[in-house]
Formats: structure tokens, sequence, C-alpha cells
């Protein structure tokens, strides 16, 4: 699946420093491209392979175009209108989560489904919103103006980051704001940014939702692989005040009307066919220098792979002891089992296209150009030297770094322990070097926060991680140590060792006056001297820990303050130098923006002597049932298939119901739920994954591997109305059938 779990801080630190490949278009189909770009494109060829619209049908801010259509969803991915009341067609596991926020023991939505046979039956989409695009601009110049020469890396920054609040800020005025969200976004690596108005809707209802035995069929096993055979979507609806403005949750609301909804083609595909896809792509490093790529295959990716091993053990562990624990941890080891296979993927994807290797040759020819080139080498001469030097600074530290950092969130007790003291210290620096998300103003948020579930702590799991995260920093290089914790452990060392990391954890975690939030409550508004006294395991430990982490994370801000000054130099000197020697167009890196990417449908190789056919079918699904999670099919779908109950929508060629396909369409995270469309913008499909051989693709496009994973909209349509009994949904939509589908009817 493409909706990626990562904490706030993670995606912060993977958008500072993750690497990427070739940034400009070297062949057809690769590019996400902003939707007022089309010009760039070729369109004439594009119009010989399918496309029919013209550049203003897609985007527009004077008429109705596409961008009216698509949504962005606030849990990460996309979807889009399919009827003129508000109605949104996602994916599955983009609505899992308000699926599962519904759920309960007795009300089982995530097994089970769920319809609302009637709009009064449509339930809150808790946490939910949508934003849809007013318009955008670039604003390089106006937020650029206040970099001055002599401005510290810390100093540019915090520059940048205050226009940016105030030309978002400025945008605002004069204009209704109800429901108006404003944003500077950066592209690139800072290269450029954009002023982003959007609509955002905060009443969003869950219509339909197959069981999870449909909608993720096949799990974990089947994730980013082909061939797939899951019907990964849901039915959304946005609702607005009876002013028709945005409006909280209401009984009073009405369906919102948006100003373009899509047109779905039932009518079939077959390989060759134009494909395109508007969505919210979430983030590529296709503009970063190969020092990045090194350090992300090498050190941050493994890193951050082993980690979430380890959680996602742990918290099935938890689950596989209480059913209610089960159901509600179901989302977050779904969001983890998500970003782990993304995650491995990406490295073998890295190691296949040997690309830190191809990187550092393209930067030797940049090299040798700015060389010869007496007005590049005195813009970017130092680019490349300075990046490498940053990049080897990073790397002697990081794997220290996410060590102590694993340890410290290892479980309830050390994070809210690492909070209490990092207040402590927060407290003693002066007003102006102090942490935000430290203040008293924060405490009673962060307070509810860390104490949230604390009487459902699992001890003997969270001992057990905190066990595991010392053995991790214990077996940190010779001059990575941590000397305050090996003094913990002082003359020991082996099974001797790892049995008194044991017996320490266990203490600390089982200390029976953390039973109650109350005693960690009282920490947290102690004195770091306070707190240094105390006579006590889990303190002394997190105190060790913090405090050998603090100056790993300054040097690590140090470092990426001064990354993020050179990078949009190295962008600048990367584009001119391509453009110069091989004339390749430039398109910005994806950032969570709407883009638009084509491409057509088509099969693969994945490896020698094998050919993937570019579509499944219903048949594959029975093929694969096992009775059990996550290949058991429902007894209701097996009977349909029996009686071949299919109401017209089967595939010719397959003499069969279609259930997935492949296009050549560039994506990534985010781009969850999107519509892919034929040339007339119409839904062929709905996006839902990219392929396990392409999850390199947010660092480099290959066109012979990267492939596009859709729903087909025809087992979007069966399912609705034959297994779910939402067909009702299908006479508010419009859909294009062939003779044989309304014949059916």
């Amino acid at each position: 699946m493409f909706r990626k779990a990562l904490t706030a801080a993670l995606l912060i630190f993977a958008l500072a420093i993750s690497p990427s490949a070739s940034y400009f278009t070297s062949h057809a189909d690769e590019g996400m491209w902003l939707p007022d770009a089309l010009d760039k494109l070729p369109l004439a060829q594009l119009k010989k392979r399918g496309f029919e619209l013209k550049p203003e049908d897609v985007y527009s801010t004077s008429k109705a175009s596409l961008k009216d259509a698509i949504v962005q969803i606030s849990i990460g991915g996309t979807g889009s209108f399919v009827s003129p009341d508000g109605l949104i067609l996602t994916n599955h596991h983009v609505a899992f989560s308000a699926i599962t926020r519904a759920s309960s023991t007795e009300r089982d939505y995530i097994n089970n489904g769920f319809l609302a046979s009637a709009r009064g039956e449509e339930i809150a989409a808790q946490g939910y919103t949508i934003s849809i695009l007013q318009d955008f601009k670039d604003v390089t110049a106006e937020v650029a103006a206040v970099v001055k020469p002599e401005m510290t890396p810390e100093e540019r920054q915090r520059a940048l980051a205050t226009k940016q609040q105030e030309v978002a800020r400025a945008a605002l005025a004069g204009r209704d704001k109800e429901g108006i969200r404003t944003q500077v976004v950066e592209a690139s690596g800072g290269y450029q940014y954009y002023l982003y108005t959007y609509l955002t809707l905060r009443d969003i209802r869950l219509v339909y939702a197959p069981p999870k035995s449909i909608g993720y069929f096949g799990g974990d096993p089947d994730n980013f692989e082909w061939p797939r055979h899951c019907g990964d979507f849901s039915f959304l609806r946005a609702y607005v005040g009876p002013d028709g403005k945005p409006a909280a949750f209401s009984k009073d609301n009405v369906p919102f009307k948006p100003k373009k909804f899509l047109t779905i083609n039932a009518a079939g595909i077959k390989e060759g066919d134009f494909a395109m896809v508007m969505g919210h792509p979430g983030s590529t490093f296709r503009h970063r220098e190969s020092y990045s790529v090194e350090f992300r295959q090498n050190i941050q990716l493994p890193d951050q792979i082993a980690q979430w091993r380890k959680q996602i053990e742990m918290l099935t562990k938890i689950g596989e002891k209480n059913p209610a624990q089960k159901i509600r941890l179901a989302d977050t080891i779904f969001g983890l089992s998500n970003s782990l296979k993304s995650y491995e993927g990406a490295v073998a994807g890295l190691k296949r296209m040997n690309l830190v290797a191809r990187k550092r040759a393209e930067e030797t020819e940049m090299k040798k150009w700015i060389e010869g080139n007496a007005a590049a080498k005195a813009k970017y001469g130092q680019v490349l030297p300075q990046l490498e030097s940053l990049y080897g600074d990073l790397s002697a530290f990081s794997s220290t770094q996410n060590a102590l950092g694993q340890l410290l969130e290892s479980g309830d007790l050390l994070s809210a322990l690492q909070f209490a003291y990092g207040r402590a210290v927060d407290r003693e620096k002066p007003a102006n070097q102090r942490i935000p998300q430290f203040s008293d103003a924060f405490l009673p948020q962060a307070t509810a926060q860390l104490s949230g579930g604390w009487g459902e702590r699992q001890l003997e799991q969270e001992a057990e991680a905190l066990a595991d995260a010392l053995a991790d920093v214990a077996n940190l290089p010779a001059n990575s140590k941590v000397a305050a914790i090996e003094q913990l452990f002082a003359g020991k060392t082996g099974d001797e060792r790892r049995k008194a990391e044991a017996e320490l954890a266990q203490q600390a975690v089982s200390n029976p006056k953390y039973k109650s939030f109350d005693e960690v409550k009282k920490l947290l508004t102690a004195s770091a001297a306070d707190l240094r006294a105390l006579n006590d395991p889990a303190v002394k430990l997190a105190i060790a820990a913090f405090d050998a982490k603090a100056p790993l994370d300054q040097k690590q801000a140090q470092v990426l303050n001064n990354v993020t000054k050179i990078r949009p130099l190295y962008v600048a000197a990367m584009q001119e130098f391509r453009q110069a020697t091989k004339g390749m167009t430039y398109y910005p890196d994806a950032n969570f923006t709407l883009r638009f990417t084509y491409g057509e449908v088509k099969g693969y190789k994945p490896r020698d002597a094998v050919t993937y056919d570019f579509q499944t079918s219903l048949r594959g699904v029975l093929e694969k049932d096992t009775g059990e999670d996550p290949f058991a099919v429902p007894t209701k779908l097996k009977d349909l298939a029996q009686k071949k109950d299919y109401a017209g929508y089967v595939e010719p060629r397959l003499n069969d119901v279609p259930v997935a396909f492949l296009a050549t369409t560039d994506i990534t995270g985010g781009n969850s739920g999107s519509p892919i469309m034929n040339g007339r913008g119409e839904i062929i499909g709905l996006v839902f994954d990219g392929n396990y051989e392409g999850l390199g693709g947010d660092y480099a496009f290959d066109l012979s591997l990267n492939r596009t994973l859709s729903v087909d909209i025809r087992y979007v349509l069966f399912l609705t109305e034959k297994f779910g009994g939402a067909g009702y949904l299908l006479n508010e939509m419009q859909v294009k059938r062939t003779k044989a589908m309304a014949a059916s009817k």
C-alpha cells in the first residue's frame, strides 16, 4: 500500500537528507508534473497516444477542470469526486483509519465492512478532512529574497521559515477565510517555493467500505507485489453547512457540491491504452546528491528497517494476548508493515540500480563542466566537496544517535521520562534557545498524549523492547560506545551482559510506582537536578541516553542546516549542466502537492524468463483462497463467482471480472486513492500501490520496471453493486457502460 506511516520527526528528517536520482526527464512517461505544466509536455505525441484534453481541462482557475475533482485526504492519500453530491472514491487502506476508529468488538467494520444504506446512516470519518486545490503560484523570488550572504545556516533556515509563513498569511488577506488554507511549500530541496491555496472540508463521512478480506486481500505477503487481487477501494462523502460553507460534523449539514466530478468509464482497457493519474504524491528525492543516496542506502534506511521490525513484533504479541488491543493496534501495525516493506524495497532498488555509482559518475561529468565554465565555477565550484564533507560527518555518528533514539522510544515509560528530563534541561537554557514543545503551554497536551493508554501498558513487551535496545547500544563499534551506558554494565560481556540488560530493563519497566501515571506526572515538572538525584534505574537510564544523544542531535541539526543551505546550489548546478549538455526538461520533486503523470497500460518483466501480464482477474482471487487471513475469500464472493453473477462486468479477453491492472505512470506514496484515467479524464481504475521492483522510484524512474498498480473500476463497481449491496451509489455516479453491461441491468 502506498500510504506511508512515519512519525513527524522521522518525516522531517527524511525530507531533509533523503537522496534521489535523475530529476530531468530522460524518457517518456517519467515525471510528476505540476498541473499547469502541460505545455512543457510533448502534447502532439500525447494526442497520438490517446490524450484528448486541452491543458486548461486539466488545470484552470477560471473554469471547472480536473483539479477541482481531486482531493487531498488528511491522513495521507488522494481521492476524487465521483458524483455531484460530494461522493468520494478512494482506497480502502486510505479509509482504514476511519473504519478502525468506528469499529469495536460489537461493531467490527474492519472484518465485516460498512454500508450506509441511506445518507442518514453515513458515519463520521473521525479525524479526516479533505483539501481541494484552488490555485498555486511560484513565490521563489519573494521567499528567497530574505536570504543574505552573511547569514549562518541556522539564521537562513529561520528567515526562510518565517518568510514562508508571512507569504502564506498575506495570501489570506481580503478573501473569505472560511475553510481556506494557504501554505508555502518548498520544492526540490529549497530550489523553488510555491504558494498553495486550498479549500478544506471538515465533515467527511464513511459511506461504503468492503471487509478487510476484500479491501486488503493478500495482506502483507502481497503488499507491493504483482499479481495483485485486492479490492482496495472505499467511498466517503464530503458535507458542508446548510449555507454551503465548510463546517464541523452536524446532522444539519448537506452534501458538498463540487465544481467538477469525474465520469466512470467501465467499457474496459487494453494493453497500450493511454493512462494518466492526478493525485498528491508524497515525497520523491530525485534532486539529491550521491552522498545522500549512499547515506540513506547504507545507514538511515537499514536502521529504520530494524527498528520497525521490532515494533511490529512487539505490537503483534500484544494483540495476540488481547483481542480489544488487537483491534486498537490494527491500524498502527498496518502502517508500520507498509512502511517496512516500502523501505526494504527501496534499499533493494537502490542497490539493484547501482544508484550511488551512477550518481557519482554523473557528478564527475558535472565537475568537468563546472571546471570548464568560469561562471559556473564561481557559483558551484565548492558545492560537491562541501556536501561530501557534511555527509561524512553525519555518517560518523548517525548509528549511535539512532540506537539511543530507539532506546528512548522503546516504550511508554522511557518516552515519558525522556520528555520529563528534556523539559527540565530545556528550562535551564536562555529563553530564546528553548524548544516550544517543552514549554508550559504545551504541557497539558503532552501530558494527555503520554498518559493515554497508560493503564494498558504491556510491561513484558516493553521490557523486552528496552532490553533489545540496550543490546543494540552495546553492539555499537568501539569508537561509538556510550560511556554512561557502558558504566552501567562495567566488566560484563556476552551472555552475562545480555542477562544484565534484561534484568535492568525488567527492573526499570516494572517498577510498581509507575503503575499509575501519577508518579510520572510529578516528574514532568521536576528540575534536572532533582531528576539526576533520583535513585531510579529507569530515570538513570533515560538521563544517560538523553545526555549522550543531545549533543549528537545538535551536531545533526548543524549538518542538516548546512546541507539545506548548499542543496539549492546543487540543484541549480545540475539543472544548468543537464540543460546545457543534454537538453533535458526539469520537473520538481513531489511534495504532497497536486501532480499530473501519464503513461500507458503495460505489463513488465521482473526478472529473467518471467513476464507479467498487465491484468488480473477474479479467477486469481479464488486461486489464492486458503480460507485463512489474509487469503480468505468471503463466501458471498465465491457464490457470485460460482453463479457467474457478474452484472456485465466481464472483460472479454479474460472471460472473467477484471481485478487489477498495471500502467507506466510515475507515482509514489500519497498517490493512494488517485484516479487513473483515460485520455478523456474518465476513471478507468483506482491507484493503490506500486510494484516491489519499482520501489526505488522515489530516487530514480525506470520505465522497464516502475509500475502503478490499480484496481480496475469494473471490479469496484461489481463489488459495490453485487457484493456490497450498495448499487444505489451507482445511480448518483455517471457511469459509461458497454452494451453488454446495459443489457444486464
